[in-house]
């Protein structure tokens, strides 16, 4: 693993905000073509799981810090370049939150959700934005795309990944979390868990956040019912975001199905908890860059607070309140066992 120095960016006072509704990335932010489906190993069932709390909570950042900086994956001849955002005041063990974009493949996808970033990374988190670029052959990225995450946690856990250097905690690589959008949500269910053409798992993951996340007959992913789908093997905590005005429909029209995009919530096990967050009127594209700063926010908020809770274990935050915010436009459903703890309580 090679390291390219990196550019120190700056740092920012953080707040929830929507990404630029423009971009200049040479392919737009839409889901991949479809792949052929696959066979699975039946899934396991248990008792939920949860991450095992610290002794205090997260720690708030003072401010936050960013850092652009690039690795080379020599087993593949791949450069993978990162945007850092580091909380700062922020000592000890950190938790690791990497977030994924969408599209084919891209020079500058990682710079974009910034409000992503940005939240977690002043909520106590270490938040990397992965670039995924094109892959040398298209359906390659597949492949690429989980193996340009492990290859980032590689090079964090062996100290090699330059973060900034007012960042003074250290990366907690037994709490690591995954957030995605589109392509990027189906890069969270392949390092999660889900079963494609080849496993794709990176077992350092404790919970993922597919945003627009796939159906069946799109990256590979199927659905043969009774417990026979991609994602009847993810057994981690997941928490589910789509808009409404793309549930039936993947980005480039090539599929169109009632309740398409809600599939994968549909056919998890019951073990890790699980949510689901329907936000009504807004597009695939609303759900990453393009939606109102109070869509942004809600997201980037409710998304930190399931990491609180099931990367970063920690239990000053109501499990029951993930997903619940304050848009007056937005469902939420839970998972039998998340719900019956829910309801248990109240």
């Amino acid at each position: 693993m090679r390291v390219i120095a990196g550019l120190l960016v700056g740092s920012l006072l953080v707040a929830a905000c929507a990404d630029d509704s423009t971009t200049s990335d040479t392919a737009p932010v839409v889901d991949e073509t479809t792949t052929a489906p696959t066979t699975t190993a039946p899934p396991t069932t248990a008792a939920p799981t949860t991450t095992a709390a610290p002794a205090t909570p997260l720690t708030p950042a003072q401010s936050v810090v960013e850092l652009d900086g690039e690795i080379v994956d020599d087993t593949r001849g791949r450069s993978i370049p990162y945007r850092a955002y580091a909380p700062v005041g922020v000592e000890g063990a950190v938790p690791v939150v990497l977030v994924s974009h969408g599209g084919f493949g891209s020079d500058t996808g990682y710079t974009r959700g910034t409000h992503l970033g940005g939240t977690f990374a002043a909520d106590g988190f270490l938040a990397i934005h992965v670039g995924h670029r094109r892959s040398a052959a298209g359906d390659r990225q597949v492949f690429d795309r989980p193996a340009d995450v492990t290859a980032l946690l590689d090079a964090l856990g062996a100290g090699e990944l330059e973060l900034p250097p007012a960042f003074t905690g250290t990366p907690d690589l037994e709490r690591v979390g995954h957030v995605g959008h589109s392509y990027g949500a189906y890069t969270s269910h392949a390092v999660g868990g889900a079963v494609f053409d080849r496993d794709l798992t990176d077992p350092r993951i404790d919970a993922i956040v597919p945003i627009s996340p796939a159906g069946h007959d799109q990256f590979g992913a199927f659905d043969d019912g009774a417990g026979n789908t991609t994602w009847s093997t993810v057994t981690i905590p997941a928490f589910n975001l789509i808009g409404g005005e793309e549930m039936d429909i993947n980005a480039v029209g090539t599929i169109e199905r009632p309740g398409w995009r809600r599939v994968p919530f549909d056919n998890y096990p019951d073990e890790g908890d699980k949510y689901l967050v329907v936000i009504d009127g807004q597009t695939h594209s609303d759900m990453w860059r393009t939606g109102a700063s109070e869509v942004a926010g809600f997201i980037a908020a409710e998304i930190s607070d399931f990491l609180a809770v099931y990367v970063a274990g920690d239990t000053s935050v109501d499990a029951c309140d993930i997903g619940i915010g304050d848009l007056g436009y937005t469902t939420l459903e839970r998972s039998p066992a998340a719900d019956a703890d829910c309801r248990g309580a109240e």
